[in-house]
Formats: C-alpha cells, sequence, structure tokens
C-alpha cells in the first residue's frame, strides 16, 4: 500500500526549488470589506488567527453605529474560508471627534487589541490626541470599554500599533510630541506594556534613546515569549547615517527592559528612509522593510534587511520592488512558520494589469531573503488608485503560508460607490493552492494496488 506521507514528502523534495518559487494562488477574488459604505473608509490593518480566521480594521467616516460626529473605527470578522457572518461593527465607544489610525493584533486563542488615535479621550488626555485601546473575544464581544494608554497628556499621541504574545500579553506603542523621559527636542516613539486581561504592567517609557530631531511611524513585533522589537524612522541616527531619516530599532525583553542598545537597521544612507514595517519568525529573527529613496534608481523604491534575535543584520539590504518606475512605498511584511515571508507595497504603476494608478504589488521570499517567484499585483479592480498614499494597506500571513491582503481602493467591484473602500484578497502559496492546507481534500485523490 502506498504511504501518501512519503509521496508528499518525495513530491516536494524533487520539485521543491520549482514548486516553492511559484508565485501564490489567489483563492476566490477581490473582495470588500466593508458593509457600511458612506463616506470614504481608510487605513485598513488585518491580524490572521492560527485557523486562519482574520479580522479587519479601519478608519471610517461615519458609522452604522452610535458615531455620527466624525470618523469612527470599524472591524469585520471573517471565517477561513473568507466569509464573513456579520456586518461592520463599530470599535469606539467615545465618538466626539475623530477616531483614526487603527491597528488590530490577535493572540493565540483569537482574542484581539484594537488600538487607535482619538481626538479627545474620556479618560485624561484632553490636551489634543490620544492613545485609546479595546479588547474583543475572538467571536468579536467586548471585553472592554475604550481604555485610554497613554499617561503622558501633552501634545499630541499618534500612529500607535500593537502586537501580542502566545498567551495573550501585549505592548502598544506610538509617536509623541514630547515625552516624560529625556526626548524633548520634538516628537519620540513611546510605549506601554500590558498583561492579557487589559492592566498595565509597568508605566509608559521612551524606546529612543537618540533624541535630536523628530521620531516617528514606529511598528512592533512580539515573540511568542513575550520579547519584542520596535522599529521606527528617525530625522538623523547615533549610527552612521546622518544624510536624512535613517531606520532605527531597539530590542526588549518581556519585562520591558531594553535589550542592547538602540541600532541602525539600514546601511544605505543617500536621502531618506521611511516607514518601516517589521516581523517576526519563530526563532526569534526579524525581517524589517522600509522606503527608500533614489536607491532603486527612480524615486522611492521598498528595501528590507534581516535581524537576527540578539540585534545583529544578517547580511546585506535587499531590494524588493522589481518593477522601479515612479513610487514604490508603504510596504507591510509578514512572516510564516518556517521563516519564509511576503512583503506587500503600494506601487505607482504595474508590471501586470494596472496601468490607472496606484496599485498594490507584493513578494514572496525565502528566510534567506531570496525571492521566491517574481514580482505580482494583488489587487484586480483597477479603476483608479489602489492603497496609494492617502488609503493605506497591511498585511498578515497564517501558519501555513497563506496570507491576507487589504488595502484601501478608490471605488470597488462591490457595493461600495463612495470615494474609497476597504479591499482584501487572501493567498495561499502555489503547492497548497488546492485546498490540502485547509483541511478540504477533494481536490485530492489516493489509490493503492
Amino acid at each position: 500500500m502506498k504511504n501518501p506521507a512519503a509521496t508528499l514528502f518525495l513530491l516536494f523534495s524533487v520539485l521543491g526549488a520549482t514548486v516553492w518559487s511559484q508565485e501564490p494562488v489567489p483563492v476566490g477574488g477581490e473582495f470588500q470589506v466593508n458593509s457600511y459604505t458612506t463616506n470614504p473608509q481608510y487605513f485598513p490593518s488585518v491580524a490572521v488567527n492560527n485557523d486562519g480566521s482574520f479580522a479587519v480594521v479601519w478608519t471610517s467616516d461615519g458609522s452604522s453605529g452610535s458615531d455620527t460626529s466624525l470618523a469612527s473605527i470599524q472591524l469585520r470578522r471573517f471565517a477561513s474560508d473568507g466569509t464573513s457572518g456579520s456586518n461592520d461593527f463599530q470599535v469606539n465607544t467615545y465618538t466626539t471627534g475623530d477616531q483614526f489610525d487603527a491597528v488590530v493584533a490577535v493572540d493565540s486563542v483569537g482574542n484581539l487589541a484594537v488600538v487607535w488615535a482619538s481626538d479627545g479621550s474620556s479618560g485624561s488626555d484632553t490636551s489634543l490626541d490620544s492613545i485609546q485601546l479595546r479588547r474583543f473575544t475572538s467571536d468579536g464581544t467586548p471585553i472592554s470599554d475604550d481604555i485610554q494608554v497613554n499617561t503622558y497628556t501633552t501634545g499630541g499621541q499618534w500612529g500607535p500599533v500593537a502586537a501580542i504574545d502566545s498567551v495573550g500579553n501585549f505592548a502598544v506603542v506610538w509617536t509623541s510630541v514630547g515625552s516624560y523621559d529625556t526626548d524633548t527636542s520634538s516628537s519620540s516613539i513611546q510605549a506601554q506594556r500590558f498583561a492579557s486581561n487589559g492592566t498595565p504592567q509597568g508605566t509608559q517609557f521612551q524606546v529612543n534613546t537618540y533624541t535630536t530631531n523628530s521620531q516617528g511611524s514606529p511598528d512592533v513585533v512580539m515573540a511568542g515569549n513575550g520579547n519584542f522589537v520596535v522599529v521606527w524612522n528617525s530625522d538623523g541616527s547615533s549610527g552612521t547615517d546622518s544624510d536624512w531619516a535613517s531606520i532605527q530599532g531597539q530590542r526588549f525583553a518581556s519585562d520591558g527592559t531594553p535589550q542592547g542598545t538602540q541600532f541602525q537597521v539600514n546601511t544605505y544612507t543617500t536621502s531618506g528612509q521611511f516607514v518601516p514595517d517589521v516581523a517576526i519568525s519563530a526563532d526569534r529573527d526579524f525581517v524589517v522593510v522600509w522606503s527608500s529613496h533614489t536607491q532603486d534608481g527612480d524615486s522611492w523604491g521598498v528595501f528590507g534587511q534581516l535581524v537576527d534575535s540578539l540585534g545583529t543584520l544578517q547580511g546585506p539590504e535587499f531590494q524588493v520592488n522589481t518593477y522601479t518606475t515612479y513610487l514604490q512605498s508603504y510596504p507591510g511584511v509578514a512572516v510564516a512558520e518556517n521563516g519564509d515571508f511576503v512583503v506587500v507595497w503600494e506601487s505607482l504603476g504595474s508590471f501586470g494589469t494596472d496601468s490607472s494608478g496606484g496599485s498594490m504589488q507584493g513578494q514572496r521570499f525565502a528566510a534567506s531573503a531570496t525571492p521566491l517567484g517574481g514580482q505580482f499585483q494583488v489587487n484586480t479592480y483597477t479603476t483608479g488608485d489602489q492603497g496609494y498614499y492617502d488609503v493605506g494597506s497591511d498585511v498578515a500571513i497564517a501558519g501555513n503560508g497563506g496570507f491576507v491582503v487589504t488595502w484601501g481602493s478608490s471605488g470597488s467591484f462591490g457595493t461600495d460607490s463612495s470615494s474609497s473602500s476597504i479591499q482584501g484578497q487572501r493567498f495561499v502559496i502555489p503547492v497548497f493552492a488546492d485546498g490540502f492546507e485547509s483541511g478540504d481534500t477533494s481536490a485530492w485523490s489516493s489509490s493503492s494496488p
């Protein structure tokens, strides 16, 4: 009798290099995330659960809920097959002024933490923008009301990001005008840790130690043991980059203690490096991607750097985009369990079918940063701009290597004809494109002599 596992192993061994180098396969068509379609929807964030289900949050000009003042935060949940059993629902309970810049993170059992910036607060921050948090169970049931994250309330707080460990502890990081600590020059990077029940752990603290000029656009990723890494762009550097903006990083233990010193991620130092994104692998090495000015030979390009768990750069920077005409910018990255990763970004132009304006592009890489297949176009709806500058994009990856990309679109195949909608596309890696990874074996057959 044939051994199916042995047969699969042999297939992977013989065809591995060829199969794994293929471009990812879209699952189903591009889909509209938002059900509320009055006024623009923009700046999506997506998080994938272990079972392949996912949640998307975004900023909405208006709401079908209680927030009719200005912008609100919306959330929608999807099953692993891309279906949704419910419509959008409003995340924020504080509804005065704008709510914006939402990000979602998911823990190992599917509980969600949503963070965003608020024009005001029901808490102590009445100066300008504050950072808010709300937690939900995997089925979307609220665990808390809005919680003010920041305790430093002088000036504005904006651009929050969040990351969760395997037991639900999480960290929130954001940009602050000013600081309790040493950075009084302009804007600083601030953080606050939380236990899995939403209780603050320790006090708000300053991430950056280089304090000359402004620090902004942070991202954070957390390992299963709670250690975390923060990256951001800095107007200047304590390292070699004195030309314009650089990409900086700092590692932390699970208790918030800095591990090592702040380090410069980029080695190309001509012109500016901006808006980094970071993802971590199972062995706690991580990959950072960002927008680099002039490096790809024509305006903005997307570049990356592998960094090991001790903060040591691994190999040279690598170029992500192969289409280099005009602007390539605002990248996002996600890492699979085997260390392979995918990068998505916004491009003015495309090798593919989208010649109308901004398009969404992607590229898969092996853990060594070797490209797997070629650059591919994410979007199939090509009228107007996709994910370009003012509407944003994000990517999240499942354990099997399949991934979900979300972005803002000027228009939609679906019901949203207002201005901008939130779009999504699911992908699988080619060897699993027939449903094997999700347990659907209808496309598989076996026989024995």
